[in-house]
């Protein structure tokens, strides 16, 4: 089955965590792409989101994917301590 695909957005505000969101919840139970490439900052917020998404879709055991995270996404993520988990190379399958 082919990945749903959605670039994150360049920064993690209000707004940023609702298009997320409403991504997340119309693909649930279908494989996800997440493109990190043009984000430039992130939050707690939005890491935790993920964070979720990732688990959640290990429990429908369905592939989960955060791609291509740019030096700022990666750098947030290690800060927060979940670079390990959300930007693992293994599809939650």
């Amino acid at each position: 089955m082919k990945s749903e695909t959605f670039e994150l957005p360049a920064t993690a505000g209000h707004e940023a965590c609702v298009a997320v969101h409403a991504f997340l919840t119309a693909a649930r139970g279908r494989p996800v792409r997440l493109s990190g490439a043009g984000v430039r900052t992130t939050g707690a917020r939005m890491a935790l989101m993920l964070l979720a998404a990732r688990r959640a879709w290990a429990l429908d055991k369905q592939p989960f994917e955060l791609a291509d995270p740019s030096p700022p996404l990666r750098a947030g993520l290690e800060r927060l301590g979940l670079a390990a988990e959300l930007l693992a190379q293994e599809a939650a399958a």
